[in-house]
């Protein structure tokens, strides 16, 4: 995936002659497998038991498959600031064998429910196994008839399990929740369109249509938050590390008639329109000619050419200009940087 984006780059890369296009870009894929196969490698070496898997382009660099032997709770490291200004203490997935002992506040969905004494509650950083002791009877008549992925703010004690009863598939499996308190903040439907631990088992249609549970799987979540942190990084890379400027220029412009069809958008005014923009070509012209030597732009972009595998009609390009760039060279030199910032995600 990586050299298909890198190969539609290089094609548009201007001043280099037909006959040197192909040495060019076989340099840089070469120079490109060569950091990721680094990266990958040691990722591999530092990521002794890694709890997740995914089916993103970027599996190979950012997420190895766990074994059968390790843990397959989809978590991963949660930062200290993630419960700020939030009614939870931690996280579902955050909880340890270092917790014991802890009064805690968590919030999230119930997925597993079994006799009204133990249940898994998840959010979107993971799971923990909850345990209503028989004294609660209030606890346990307050949970009846509650339905999966119902929503629940939860306190308690964090217990250590008692030996033999550990679940190595979790994170949290070395620990349980001792529940003293249960409000239902949201009561789901009883019969839902599907299950979200039943991941695979969903026609793509139907996780189209209930979007807001689809995007409950572990695997969502990791890629929404995954997104999140590259263009974070980007962004990092660029404006503090080599002075660009983030510019956002307008969605909507006037007909540019060229290889793609566009979306029109009709306005207020009889037989006026605007356009949604291809590309922000002419503005990052604009901004190049107008002293703006160094600019780039996480751009929204629209062709009403329909779906296809390596085309929606609606998606984000990174465009990155520079002016005064000794092509050959500065390609040299921002390839590897800019895939040498995956190493921290």
């Amino acid at each position: 995936m990586m050299k298909r984006i890198l190969c539609r780059y290089l094609l548009k890369v201007p001043n280099v002659l037909e006959g040197e296009r192909n040495n060019f870009i076989a340099m840089n894929l070469r120079m490109l497998s060569t950091c990721v196969h680094k990266i990958h490698k040691e990722r591999r070496h530092s990521m002794v038991s890694p709890c997740f898997s995914s089916n993103t382009a970027l599996h190979g660099v950012l997420a190895p498959r766990p074994s059968s032997s390790t843990c397959t709770d989809k978590t991963q490291p949660v930062p200290e600031t993630v419960n700020k200004f939030s009614e939870r203490t931690h996280t579902c997935g955050e909880l340890r064998v270092d917790h014991v002992g802890r009064e805690v506040r968590l919030c999230g969905w119930l997925e597993y429910e079994r006799m009204g004494k133990f249940l898994t509650l998840r959010d979107g950083y993971g799971s923990i196994q909850l345990v209503v002791t028989d004294s609660r009877d209030d606890i346990t008549s307050l949970l009846e008839g509650i339905t999966h992925e119902s929503v629940l703010a939860v306190a308690g004690e964090v217990h250590k399990r008692p030996p033999g009863q550990e679940n190595k598939k979790m994170s949290t499996g070395d620990i349980e929740v001792l529940v003293s308190e249960v409000v239902i903040l949201n009561k789901a439907k009883k019969n839902l369109p599907f299950g979200v631990r039943d991941h695979n088992k969903a026609k793509e249609y139907l996780r189209m249509k209930y979007r807001y549970l689809d995007l409950r799987f572990p695997e969502m979540q990791r890629n929404l938050r995954l997104r999140s942190k590259v263009i974070m990084k980007m962004r990092e890379y660029l404006c503090n590390y080599c002075d660009f400027v983030d510019v956002e220029t307008p969605t909507l412009f006037r007909r540019t008639p060229g290889g793609a069809q566009e979306f029109v958008v009709p306005t207020r005014l009889a037989g006026q329109f605007f356009s949604l923009v291809q590309s922000p070509q002419q503005f990052k012209q604009l901004l190049m000619v107008g002293g703006l030597d160094r600019y780039f732009q996480i751009a929204r972009c629209y062709r009403d050419e329909g779906s296809r595998p390596d085309r929606q009609p609606e998606f984000t390009q990174v465009i990155i200009r520079c002016c005064y760039l000794d092509k050959m060279s500065g390609t040299h030199n921002y390839i590897p940087s800019a895939v040498q910032i995956l190493q921290d995600l």
